[in-house]
């Protein structure tokens, strides 16, 4: 189902937007759509791709030595907490 959209814009920007429009082949209209969905897509959280966050997975697990623990919760408070400590000081 297709609905209408109707704005108000500079007699200037329009003229610019169809001149655009045109040098693209493309009618006003077509031109403004595609606009707008560049714009959406731009604004969209990006998603990552398997393989890119294997990738990152990798990355990480090379910056450990092989066998090495995750801090569990109550430490990594104390290493939280003493971060904010030490950075009064600044």
């Amino acid at each position: 189902m297709s609905a209408r959209i109707h704005f108000v814009a500079r007699e200037s920007a329009k003229m610019a937007y169809r001149t655009q429009a045109r040098r693209e082949g493309k009618s006003l209209g077509e031109w403004l759509r595609e606009a707008a969905d560049e714009k959406l897509a731009a604004a969209r959280p990006r998603k990552f791709t398997v393989e890119e966050l294997r990738e990152f997975a990798a990355r990480c697990d090379a910056r450990h030595p092989p066998g090495a623990r995750e801090p569990d919760w109550p430490e990594i408070k104390r290493i939280i907490a003493e971060s904010k400590i030490a950075g009064l000081g600044e």
